[in-house]
């Protein structure tokens, strides 16, 4: 059994690797006020194709950022979404960028497809026999309105029929293609922040050459 770490293993390390070099090279942001309402949960650390496949492979992973939900449909505002401390079919995970994705508890019920609510959030096939269960294609996506707290529906999800086969080559293809350019982008930071570093190194070495020549020029002066 190889140790080789696996695509999804190099691509969170890179994009962590490329986040704490930008928090370097920025200014200094005071931390985000402590907001006690907020349901505990860490923010989801990379992508939404990532995320796909942890829910559809190894849900249990997602306990620290996920957190039952509370769907609510309205006339003027759509589809609301609140994280609750209750219990519920439906799961959500905020994103980096402040958003919200959901999908369903792997131990949802069968009637949860024939509610408004599932037929709001997914697309599912356009056939009457769904007894064998769907599986995960891709998130609906909510935009938040307060962060952290609540979120409306900005575009549905879709969900296909157990069995059906999914695109892994073109899943992967893609998450190589991220990977490759995670690479690059790190690979020119640092290469950005080292020549910044040799800079500075050299300003240091160059005051310190002109405080060496003044103070033999002042004990020069003062022997005679």
């Amino acid at each position: 059994m190889t140790n080789d770490p696996t695509p999804f293993d190099r691509l969170i390390r890179l994009e962590k690797l490329v986040t704490d070099l930008q928090l370097f090279a920025g200014p200094l942001q005071p931390p985000p006020p402590i907001e006690p309402s907020k349901t505990e949960r860490h923010q989801w650390p990379a992508d939404e194709l990532l995320l796909t496949r942890m829910i559809r492979r190894s849900p249990d992973a997602l306990k620290a950022y996920e957190a039952p939900a509370e769907l609510i449909q309205t006339e003027s505002q759509g589809v609301l979404l609140k994280a609750i401390s209750g219990t519920s079919p439906f799961r959500l995970c905020e994103l980096p960028n402040g958003d919200a994705v959901v999908w369903l508890n792997p131990e949802h019920e069968s009637w949860i497809y024939d509610t408004d609510i599932f037929r709001r959030l997914f697309k599912v096939p356009s056939v009457s026999d769904i007894g064998a269960g769907l599986i995960l294609q891709t998130l609906p996506r909510f935009s938040w309105k307060v962060k952290g707290l609540e979120w409306t529906l900005e575009s549905p999800g879709e969900m296909l029929l157990n069995g059906r086969p999914f695109a892994e080559q073109a899943e992967q293809a893609e998450l190589e293609l991220r990977i490759q350019k995670l690479e690059q982008t790190f690979a020119r930071m640092r290469g950005s922040q080292d020549a910044e570093l040799a800079a500075i190194r050299s300003n240091v070495q160059h005051l310190q050459d002109q405080l060496d020549r003044l103070l033999r020029l002042q004990d020069h002066n003062l022997g005679s």
